[in-house]
């Protein structure tokens, strides 16, 4: 018999990273052209919710024609790109992100993200490491950190990276994906160990799940 074991989606999951919730900072402390570019990042990331890609595409660039450091619509447009197979651009989007938001937390889980999507694992885990340096909470990061682990056959670190994200979200499916992962594969590690082994049908394998969007909701003023 073969398990299909799950693999929590990662392929695209940055382009929503700051999520839906950056409309309430619109507010007295945010006027002209920022109010603008913000209005134009929150229609993209509207537009990218509804899979029109090209659509977010030209409003994200109308948002970083006004703001061109607005680090929100860097990370979106950076998932974007990659979204069309364009990794060496969203990488030089989130270095010159990461260039005037230095430690920015979300632009780091965005290149984690970004290096999981390339198979780029071990840099996946120092971005999503320097993220959580900064910001232990971030689910996104532990995510990112449990997932990577896994892709390296490190399922303890897996199973407990994932855990940490349950801690902060208990009902974030990736983390849950992740953790049953892990866990599978350890017993099945410890199954084949065992000295009846040779009797035992293997179990293998794993499906992954074809990846879309990811949001979190962002309740932070914007970083200068």
């Amino acid at each position: 018999m073969t398990f299909q074991l799950p693999r929590a989606h990662h392929i695209v999951i940055f382009i929503f990273i700051i999520g839906m919730g950056f409309t309430a900072l619109v507010s007295a402390e945010l006027t002209g052209p920022v109010v603008e570019a913000v209005s134009y990042y929150n229609l993209a990331v509207d537009a990218a919710a509804n899979e029109s890609y090209d659509e977010a595409m030209i409003l994200i660039d109308k948002s970083l024609q006004i703001k061109p450091d607005l680090y929100l619509a860097q990370i979106t447009k950076a998932g974007l790109l990659s979204h069309n197979g364009k990794y060496n651009e969203a990488e030089n989007l989130l270095d010159q992100a990461e260039s005037t938001h230095p430690d920015n937390v979300y632009v780091l889980a965005a290149k984690s993200s970004l290096f999981l999507q390339t198979g780029r694992y071990e840099e996946s885990l120092i971005a999503a490491d320097d993220a959580l340096k900064n910001d232990p909470t971030l689910v996104e990061a532990w995510v990112n950190k449990g997932t990577a682990h896994g892709e390296l056959a490190q399922y303890e670190e897996e199973l407990n990276a994932s855990l940490e994200a349950l801690t902060y979200d208990p009902e974030n499916t990736d983390a849950i994906f992740n953790y049953n992962f892990a866990k599978q594969k350890i017993i099945m590690d410890q199954n084949k160990n065992r000295p009846d082994d040779a009797e035992k049908t293997p179990l293998f394998g794993f499906v992954a799940l074809v990846a879309v969007l990811s949001a979190v909701a962002l309740v932070r003023v914007l970083q200068r």
